[in-house]
């Protein structure tokens, strides 16, 4: 029989009075938080809550990222233009991404640790090939101001067969890896280029590689240790399944199915964002707060003790620690969140951070039962996973129980 451990708990450690504009707020290993707000750019440090400084003519337009330092990363336009620029607060100076001519859009996709700014430049180049039309191709780069390289080729620009390359950034991690789309064409018919394309990750060793099965409607994201987190498309026995995974090098995992593919088929298009431990947070998967670990789905609000004034919207970001910033509301004002995992409390059955009576009635109708269900129903009164509840789970039980709070 398979063990199944306890439930994973978070509580409530931050509230920030702002609301994310476009759902955008990222949250760094330090529990800080930035978010695109109706204002502008904000960073929140340890209960602090500090406006990026702004500049005269500039009008923000999102927020990319947040890295371990606190650095934050965005883009913006110059009133007047429609044109776009990235910028980062950086080392507590304001500075802006790599620059081009004005009619050049560059949008930052996020910062690192190394200060790099992720950049889609667009258009990267302009060049005819042999269709009748003039093409304008993106690509996705990273790199500091004035040194910044872009993501390696996943295709020759304008070969005899049409293929041609353009990319659109989606990230950047500490490895200095770029997440991108990019597209190609693979045959020419009626004086047409047919397009395909795929996510691909340009790693930093100059090499590139195709994420396969890809479905283009979430955000994807990529992690530290190289892997990206997608909607994705799957053939399940001849018919096409619409769903969650994760990919790297060694293979895809299936986290989630949004059910078999159809015309007109809505696929959510939230927030997907992980950590390097395979923690997920996703909307839509029986749940507007999705909370993945330990291959299970939990809905995040069951996980909680809120007050009774306070509910959650959406997650929004995660970090390393599996700190999950989230959007919500305290009574009628918006509000961003900060939901922290603590530490495993297996005998707090109710999941409200305390070992009582309440979890005492749920572990002895268990004893009395003594087998554990057959997976994958839960057996939580299961303290030491050995498939059945008797005296050595109630000895554990015990120490929990005198101590009534958990840890």
């Amino acid at each position: 029989m398979t063990a199944i451990a306890a439930k994973p708990r978070f509580e409530l450690t931050g509230e920030i009075p702002v609301s994310a504009k476009d759902n955008r707020a990222y949250i760094n290993i330090k529990g800080w938080v930035t978010a695109m707000t109706p204002s502008g750019p904000i960073v929140w440090k340890n209960g602090i809550l500090q406006s990026v400084p702004t500049k005269s003519g500039r009008n923000w337009a999102t927020v990319s990222g947040l890295n371990d330092f606190g650095d934050v990363s965005g883009t913006y336009n110059l009133t007047g233009s429609t044109a776009l620029q990235a910028w980062a607060w950086s080392a507590n100076q304001l500075v802006d991404g790599a620059t081009g001519p004005s009619w050049m859009q560059i949008q930052s996709t996020g910062i690192n640790n190394k200060r790099d700014i992720g950049l889609t430049v667009v258009p990267f180049t302009v060049t005819d090939c042999g269709s009748g039309s003039t093409q304008w191709y993106g690509k996705a780069g990273i790199g500091k101001p004035n040194a910044w390289k872009s993501a390696t080729a996943w295709k020759a620009q304008c070969t005899p067969s049409c293929t041609v390359i353009s990319s659109l950034g989606y990230g950047v991690n500490n490895a200095g890896d770029i997440l991108a789309f990019g597209y190609g064409t693979e045959s020419r018919a009626n004086n047409q280029c047919s397009l395909v394309g795929s996510y691909f990750v340009s790693w930093g060793n100059g090499a590139s590689t195709p994420v396969p099965d890809v479905y283009f409607s979430s955000t994807p994201s990529i992690n530290d240790v190289g892997q990206v987190l997608s909607n994705a498309l799957w053939n399940d026995g001849g018919v096409q399944t619409v769903g969650i995974q994760i990919w790297s090098l060694s293979g895809a995992t299936r986290l989630y199915s949004f059910g078999v593919l159809k015309p007109g088929m809505t696929v959510p298009s939230g927030p997907l964002r992980f950590n390097s431990f395979g923690q997920v947070i996703a909307s839509d998967v029986g749940t507007k707060t999705g909370f993945y670990t330990d291959g299970k789905w939990y809905d995040l609000k069951t996980l909680v003790k809120l007050p009774p004034e306070v509910s959650l919207s959406l997650l929004l970001d995660i970090n390393e620690l599996g700190q999950v910033v989230a959007s919500g509301k305290r009574g009628s004002s918006s509000r961003l969140f900060v939901l922290t995992l603590q530490a495993p409390c297996p005998a707090d059955f109710t999941n409200d951070g305390m070992v009582d009576d309440a979890d005492y009635a749920i572990f002895a109708s268990a004893y009395d039962a003594i087998s554990c269900p057959a997976p994958p129903q839960e057996c939580p009164a299961d303290l030491n996973l050995d498939g059945i509840v008797d005296d050595a789970d109630f000895g554990l039980f015990l120490l929990s129980y005198e101590f009534t709070v958990c840890p």
